[in-house]
């Protein structure tokens, strides 16, 4: 038969093994792939045509359908919530219908994939999550597929990702270590699969439920070959992130290994720990050129605190990959000291409580992720195509399932199984053979052995016959041996027992005995003590009467000392009193034993009487005895004679017989005769015979009885020996026992005159602490005086605190808005110089342009006029700002001189605070002595707990420890909300108002404070209201001007209209299609000069679009500027934030991903750049010099084309280098551009 073939079966078994293999390109749900991808793209109108794509389609389409219907499909899952997108999809939070377990489900577009040639995106991540079985890793569950979406069901972690954690909280250098650690081990674990991650960032980051990290984001990984390098020619990575080794592999064959992923790690730190990367630029050039300059533009703010450890490993990660920090493994990574700490280590850093754990409402929290905005854009997806595409082929052997691994996993498992069974099955059954064999052999023995056993107990049951009498004796004689050993021997652990508890009770007393004259000199310790801390209170209270609250503590703690040394004492006489109680039960024990004596004295006498009659009994059986002998010998004598006799008898017949014999018949009644006595004697020898054999018998039997009764009567004799010398021992014991009562006795009544002693003592330490009590009574109500007294003027001086505190800002704020006036006022007069000057160009002009600006000479009369009112009532408000600060400074002074009392006098507190606080300081640790003294004293009447205990109690200190760490860690990470970060000094604060309240002087300063008061708020109202005339008038004048100015921007262009007109007549050659020109261009000029435009721009925010965003902000655009204002509502009341001049721009122009790469690629249409002259400079030809232009363009000459004049005008961007940032306006030298007169 075929399937006897070996190789045969080999290939098959191969196959078998590839289908089953998860990670073999024959796996059976890459061939499920296969056909459903080959079914999709065949079936289109254009290909079915053929007929052979027909007649396939029409045998696989339903199994298809089939496949599709019973594989891992979307529909399984239900939507929570969308939590992230991306250019190639979406990641969804998911929950899965039948079992409701939530996964994170990320949704890849083949469209989009096979649209931008990056089909392979996804393979090295499915492998890595599909096949790693770390804890740093996020977990791959399932992947599949469908017509539109790739779908790979992942672990999801609520913790959000690094990027949100650093943007909630101030990171300390304690955080950074422990998330730099568990990247580094997650790093490791990517590095030991043979790959390399090379997008190493905080948004690849993420945190699970219990707040520790895992590495997400594998698209970028690249295998690494047997040296350990990878060879690219792509620069992969995020820019801010990225290595100088990868950026040099762009555009040439680049080899690097894995500690491109180190230099992402050092990034990653300097971000914790400073807040932004270290080689941050607005623009993509910037960036890279930093990084290729690393050794220069690598600085650290002098700002931030930062260990030199911390520096030391930044800048290990960050230098050249032949230096770099982990180059050789990451042992040496482990081995910087940056990383050593007492909290956690390499192993169990994945078992301690994280610095961040997320504080989670549900399963499917999403509060650490960010919103994401309903995605509008139409869904684009495969057209059908007019031949075949083979759209979906590249995506064969996607389809992934973790379950169907552990299935395969355990069907080896029991193959597995299945085989040891089946060897242990074969040797069972050898060894059962063998155990047969054996039991034959066995079954022979056994059979012969029972023969022998039958014989054996037949022997045995004569035996036992005669052993059960022998043993009934002895079984009575057992118990009664047995029952007075037991007797004795609970004498004697009653002994034992009594003996141990009188010497505990002894050592107890001596114990007790040093226990009390240790507390009498305790209390006579603090009885001095006491004596002298009243002494001190009293002098103390002479010096100052705030020193009584101090004094009040003092005593409080002796107090508590002597209701420590009472309780004590009444834990001392609970002793006494149970050491009487066990006296008593020793007396009562004796007793016991006096009494047990004497039971077992009356079983002596019982016994002895036993034993005599016994005794008694063997003299009647040897009695007995002796007269069967007599009996037996008399028969034996008997026997001897009857024997003889019939000896002779015989002879004699012998004889009579021969005689007869001789004589004949005559003599046969003689015969007879002898016959007949022949015969009776025979008789009788037989019964002689069966009585002698019966009185040998008897004999027999009575030696027996007499030799056992011989024997029990020696043991019984031995036994009695033995009891009599226990009763004597026993007498002893009870003798040394009365004795030791006695002793006892004399011992309790020595304690009960030391308790009486004790007593005595202890009345009078009460009436002394009633005397103590009543002191402090007295010195309680002259407390609550002071207290009172002291809460009299802490409220006084809060209020005049807050009064200082109330003046002090309104002084800072109404300097603030002095400083804001003077310099509103210089911006003022330099807007009016503006002014000035244009009006005096408006002037020089007026002659040429004729009566037409004579409206606008008048308005510039008015204006000139309100200008100087405007002078004059600025140079009131510098009078009156003077005078203020006359005021201010009077005031300030006074202020300072009566601070610098007040801190005179909280110095002298402090001093008396410290010497204070260092008696109290010396009492405390006395009181701790005697506590100590105490609690050793009650330690070592308590009994030790056992090991169970100890266990259990070093469990609750494990778990207490555990949620202290927790605790600290929760505090420290509320502490470093970014919420609390600007919350300090309220400490000082508090100890200023502590020892503000010692002030004796409150009540006087408080009447000089409350008149100062008075005099300041006058003061402080004529300020207010001149102040807020002044502003007023600069209103008034401002909106004046801004009037004025749009008046001159409008008058600009009426100018503008009119010298366009002026040329145009005076034009002797112009053309019907100029002149059509020219009105347009006077036509959209009018419209220009009329166009009021308005609305939101968004610029970018602090200049950081990455970690700030845009700030939207309402732009006014008139003819002459462009204002910037913070909201369409301060445009009518406040001054705009920036303005920019219409003739300083140079240029707008949109911008390319390259430009600002930190933005989304969404919104770079919608993205422009202005340019404008902040700095540089801006000239005409008759300015200055003129740089080198083009020779086809006159230097000085204007060009006149289509009736305009053209003058040639440079100007040059204001840039800066993107490496060192110094600026290079004055180094280039574009062409000139035209500008029209």
């Amino acid at each position: 038969m075929v399937m006897s073939d070996p190789d045969y079966r080999r290939r098959l078994a191969e196959l078998e093994e590839g289908l089953k293999n998860p990670n073999s390109a024959i796996h059976v749900d890459g061939l499920l792939d296969g056909i459903t991808a080959f079914v999709t793209d065949l079936d289109h109108p254009a290909i079915k045509r053929i007929k052979n794509v027909e007649h396939f389609l029409e045998r696989y389409a339903r199994s298809v359908e089939l496949i599709k219907n019973n594989r891992m499909k979307a529909a399984d899952f239900d939507v929570v919530k969308v939590i992230g997108r991306g250019a190639f999809g979406e990641v969804q939070l998911v929950r899965h219908k039948a079992t409701k377990a939530v996964f994170a489900m990320k949704l890849l577009s083949k469209y989009e994939m096979l649209k931008r040639s990056d089909s392979a995106y996804y393979w090295e991540e499915r492998e890595i999550m599909a096949n790693a079985n770390s804890e740093w890793i996020v977990q791959l569950h399932f992947a599949f597929q469908n017509s539109k979406f790739l779908y790979m069901v992942m672990d999801y972690m609520p913790g959000g990702d690094l990027v949100n954690l650093m943007s909630n909280y101030d990171v300390p250098e304690k955080w950074a270590k422990f998330y730099c650690a568990e990247v580094v081990l997650a790093l490791n674990a990517i590095h030991s699969m043979g790959f390399v991650h090379r997008d190493v960032k905080p948004d690849n980051m993420l945190l699970d439920a219990t707040g520790h990290l895992k590495l997400t984001d594998f698209g970028t990984c690249m295998r690494m070959d047997k040296d350990g390098l990878v060879h690219s020619d792509t620069a992969v990575g995020t820019p801010d992130y990225i290595s100088p080794e990868v950026l040099k592999s762009q555009g040439g064959e680049g080899c690097y290994g894995r500690e491109c992923d180190w230099w992402s790690v050092g990034v990653f730190l300097f971000e914790m720990l400073v807040g932004d990367t270290p080689f941050y630029a607005d623009s993509l050039v910037g960036t890279y050129g930093k990084i290729m300059d690393h050794k220069r533009s690598l600085n650290f703010p002098t700002d931030i605190e930062m260990s030199d450890k911390a520096k030391d490993l930044i800048c290990a990660f960050l230098t050249d990959r032949t230096e770099r920090l982990g180059r050789n493994g990451v042992e040496e990574i482990k081995r910087h000291p940056f990383f050593r700490n007492d909290t956690w280590t390499w192993e169990n850093i994945r078992q301690t409580v994280p610095p961040v754990v997320p504080e989670l409402s549900s399963d499917v929290d999403t509060s650490n992720f960010d919103e994401i905005e309903k995605d509008e854009a139409p869904e684009e997806t495969f057209q059908s195509p007019k031949a075949f595409a083979g759209n979906h082929l590249p995506f064969i052997g996607f389809t992934y399932s973790r379950e169907c691994g552990r299935l395969e996993e355990e069907i080896r498992l029991l193959k597995e199984e299945s085989r040891n069974l089946r060897a242990s099955k074969e040797e069972l059954d050898k060894k059962c053979q063998l155990k047969t064999e054996e039991l034959d052999r066995l079954s022979q023995e056994y059979s012969m052995l029972k023969l022998e056993s039958v014989e054996y107990e037949r022997n045995i049951v004569y035996a036992k016959h005669d052993l059960k009498e022998t043993q009934r004796k002895l079984e009575v004689e057992a118990d009664n041996r047995k029952k007075a050993e037991i007797m004795l021997k609970e004498k004697e652990k009653q002994l034992e027992y009594e003996f141990s508890t009188r010497q505990q009770i002894t050592d107890n007393t001596v114990h007790s005995k040093e226990k009390i004259s240790n507390l009498e000199k305790m209390v006579n310790d603090l009885k001095e003590k006491l004596r002298q801390e009243m002494e001190s209170s009293n002098k103390q209270k002479k010096l100052y009467t705030e020193l009584q609250q101090q004094l009040q503590s003092s005593k409080q703690s002796l107090l508590k000392d002597n209701y420590a040394l009472q309780s004590s004492l009444d834990a001392e006489r609970n002793a006494r009193l149970t050491e009487s109680s066990r006296a008593q039960e020793l007396a009562d024990r004796l007793q016991a034993l006096y009494n047990g004596q004497e039971e077992f004295q009356k079983k002596e006498r019982s016994y002895i009487q036993d034993i005599q009659h016994m005794q008694s009994k063997l003299y009647q059986l040897e009695k007995n005895l002796s007269s069967i002998e007599l009996e037996r010998d008399s028969f034996k004598t008997k026997w001897e004679a009857e024997k003889q006799a019939h000896k002779e008898t015989v002879e004699e017949y012998m004889a009579n017989k021969s005689r007869e014999i001789i004589t004949g018949s005559a003599n046969s009644d003689a015969v007879r005769e002898l016959q007949i006595k022949l015969d009776q004697e025979k008789v009788l020898r037989q019964k002689l015979d069966a009585k002698l054999l019966e009185a040998e018998k008897r004999n027999s039997e009575l030696s027996v009885d007499v030799a056992q009764l011989t024997q029990s009567n020696q043991s019984l004799k031995a036994e009695l020996k033995m009891e009599i010398d226990k009763n004597k021992n026993i007498s002893l014991q009870v003798e040394q026992e009365g004795q030791r009562r006695n002793l006892l006795n004399t011992d309790i009544k020595n304690l009960q005159q030391e308790l009486q002693r004790m007593k005595t003592k202890e009345k009078q330490q009460a009436k002394e602490i009633e005397d103590m009590k009543e002191e402090k009574k007295r010195i309680d109500e002259e407390i609550k005086k002071l207290k009172e007294e002291g809460s009299v003027s802490e409220m006084q001086i809060t209020e005049l605190t807050e009064q200082l505190e109330a003046e002090t800002y309104f002084s800072s704020l109404y300097k603030t808005q002095v400083k804001e006036l003077k310099e509103e006022v210089d911006e003022k007069n330099k807007q009016i110089q503006d002014l000035t000057s244009d009006i005096q160009n408006m002037l020089q002009e007026k002659d040429s342009m004729g009566a037409q600006l004579q409206l606008a000479l008048a308005k510039a009369d008015s204006e000139q006029l309100a200008r100087q009112i405007a002078e004059e009532q600025l140079s009131d408000v510098e009078k009156e700002k003077t005078m203020l600060d006359l005021e201010i400074k009077e005031f300030m002074s006074r202020h300072k001189s009566e601070m610098n009392k007040k801190e005179s006098t909280i110095a002298a507190l402090e001093k008396m605070k410290f010497t204070y606080e260092s008696d109290l300081d010396r009492l405390v640790q006395e009181k701790n002595e005697i506590n100590k003294q105490i609690k050793a004293m009650s330690e070592d009447m308590a009994k030790k707990p056992d090991n169970n205990e100890i266990e259990k109690l070093k469990k609750q200190l494990e778990d207490e420890k555990l949620k202290k760490i927790q605790a600290v860690n929760k505090l420290a990470e509320i502490m470093n909300k970014r919420v609390f970060a600007d919350r300090h000094g309220g400490k000082n604060k508090s100890a200023e108002a502590e020892l503000k309240r010692k002030e004796k002087e409150n009540r006087k300063l408080q009447q000089e404070l409350t008149m100062e008061r008075e005099k300041y708020n006058k003061m402080i109202e004529k300020m207010q209201r001149d102040v807020l005339e002044a502003q007023q008038s600069v209103y008034e004048e401002s909106q004046a001007r801004q009037r004025l100015q749009m008046e001159i921007d409008a008058k600009d262009s009426e100018m503008e209209q009119l010298r366009q007109k002026l040329s145009l007549s005076t034009s002797d050659s112009m053309s019907i299609y100029s002149g059509n020109n020219e009105d347009s261009i006077v036509s959209s000029s009018e419209d220009s000069a009329n166009t009021y435009m308005e609305g939101w721009l968004a610029v970018p925010n602090r200049n950081n679009i990455k970690k700030y965003g845009w700030k939207k902000q309402f732009v006014v655009v008139s003819s002459r500027k462009v204002l910037f204002y913070a909201s369409e509502n301060e445009k009518q009341n406040t001054d705009p934030i920036m303005v920019l001049d219409i003739d300083k721009l140079f240029h707008v122009r949109p911008v390319s991903q390259g430009d600002v790469y930190r933005a989304d690629a969404k919104d770079i249409p919608r993205i422009f750049q202005i340019l404008y002259a902040s700095e540089g400079e801006n000239r005409k030809p008759e300015d200055g010099a003129q740089e080198a232009v083009s020779s086809a363009v006159d230097r000085t000459a204007s060009i006149i084309y289509k009736g305009h004049d053209f003058t040639p005008f440079t100007f040059r961007t204001p840039t800066s280098c993107d490496s060192c940032h110094k600026p290079v306006w004055h180094v280039i030298h574009p062409p000139p551009a035209l500008e029209c007169k």
